[in-house]
């Protein structure tokens, strides 16, 4: 159970959320620092926050940084970049043990001199990352890099995406490209982590059983951050019309042909429309009392697995299927039907009734996990969404029919992708 949730602001730019909650006996730290999404950043931010989290001045080699986390009983350090809609954020996670339950009063304040030397005092040397941990890091995300298209899966959806968004920068991956990555160099990466200290803005979220003035008073004494005019962050364009609907097709060493169909939802996430479209694409294809389930596989048995997923914040809605390669075109009739049913008016009660209890079980499941709950947290802070669990579970319920109807009346197909066979 979330007790309480308060938010200040430590400076122009860098706010700080506390989320108290008796149920855990860690406290769990996120650091996100926003940026752009731009062709400019996109493979330097996922270099630097492979980077930042291997070492710095005062543990300059993996095994220091590890016997560093070892002192803290065990804390665990993750550094990673994600995209959300059109902003690419740095995130750094750090979790503890609870002061109270390990009884050393100063576990707190060294878990924040640990993340203040990862944000403010890296290894460098000169005016560059230190080379060795340059080098291994970069080949690491190159080697990630080249590994997407060896899961089908996720590489059928991201090439749907990409080809959707080719000219929104939506359509840029966060990690970059190969040859975005290999042309980074330390000193590069070591300049663009200094104007990315001075002009990003900065979320600090604090998540477990703690008293707020107590570990406000610790996190302003301990984490020390670099001034300068803040980059204002893009609000993304997501009403977008496809004049016509795009096929995309890849050959690939597989048995089972990928299907993915793209659709434009041209919902607003700030609009009181986007909860009724998204429980829309849980009606139509989430678990196995979905449209595009019991139609597709179960009654045609044209595919082995289906399912529909959203991006809030691109408002962008995809299915997936796997199909044999002589049933896509069957495949694709039937998706448009379920999709132009919803349209239409074509939902049972029971239909809604299921889609909502699906909703709530996993929103009521968020907050037994601390990180669940703060990438929940997160997510709808940046979409100025609600965050009470509470309040978010009865706005599910007073959704009706006709929200769904009208949410889903300007959805568009935009992109087909098929991944088949090699001949």
């Amino acid at each position: 159970m979330i007790d309480q949730i308060k938010r200040y602001e430590l400076e122009t730019g860098i706010n700080l959320h506390l989320i108290k909650s008796n149920k855990f006996k860690t406290v769990l730290f996120g650091v996100y620092i926003k940026r752009p999404l731009n062709r400019q950043e996109a493979a330097l931010n996922a270099l630097l926050s492979r980077i930042m989290d291997k070492a710095t001045a005062k543990n300059p080699t993996q095994l220091e940084m590890s016997r560093a986390l070892d002192y803290l009983y065990g804390a665990v350090l993750i550094s990673d970049v994600h995209k959300y809609g059109e902003k690419q954020v740095i995130q750094i996670k750090l979790q503890i043990p609870n002061e109270k339950y390990v009884n050393d009063a100063t576990v707190t304040d060294q878990a924040l001199g640990l993340l203040n030397d990862i944000l403010e005092n890296p290894l460098v040397e000169g005016d560059c990352f230190n080379p060795q941990v340059f080098k291994t890091e970069q080949a690491r995300l190159i080697e990630e890099v080249e590994m997407r298209r060896d899961d089908k899966d996720t590489w059928a959806m991201s090439l749907c995406i990409e080809t959707m968004c080719k000219d929104e920068l939506y359509g840029i991956h966060e990690y970059g490209t190969v040859e975005e990555i290999s042309a980074i160099t330390p000193e590069a990466l070591y300049a663009h982590y200094k104007m990315l200290m001075e002009s990003s803005e900065m979320d600090i979220v604090a998540i477990g059983n703690f008293e707020f003035e107590a570990l406000k008073q610790k996190i302003e004494s301990n984490l020390h951050f670099s001034s300068g005019p803040k980059t204002q962050m893009p609000v993304e364009s997501v009403i977008h019309h496809p004049k016509e609907v795009q096929y995309i097709e890849e050959s690939h060493e597989i048995n089972q042909g990928k299907l993915v169909m793209g659709y434009r939802l041209n919902v607003p996430y700030t609009s009181d429309a986007y909860l009724p479209a998204f429980i829309g694409s849980v009606i139509l294809g989430y678990g196995g009392s979905s449209k595009l389930f019991k139609v597709v596989r179960e009654r045609e048995g044209l595919c082995y697995s289906i399912f529909a997923r959203t991006d809030k914040f691109k408002s962008i809605l995809l299915v997936y299927a796997g199909v044999d390669f002589e049933n896509f075109d069957k495949a694709e009739v039937l998706i448009r039907e379920q999709v132009e049913a919803i349209k239409a008016g074509v939902l049972l009660d029971k239909e809604l009734e299921i889609a909502k209890e699906a909703l709530i079980s996993s929103y009521q499941s968020v907050s037994d996990y601390q990180n669940s709950f703060i990438n929940f947290y997160y997510n709808q802070y940046l979409s100025s969404d609600v965050v009470d669990l509470e309040d978010h579970i009865k706005r599910i319920m007073a959704v009706t029919k006709n929200d769904i109807i009208k949410a889903f009346a300007n959805i568009e197909l935009d992109t087909i992708t098929h991944l088949k066979g090699e001949d």
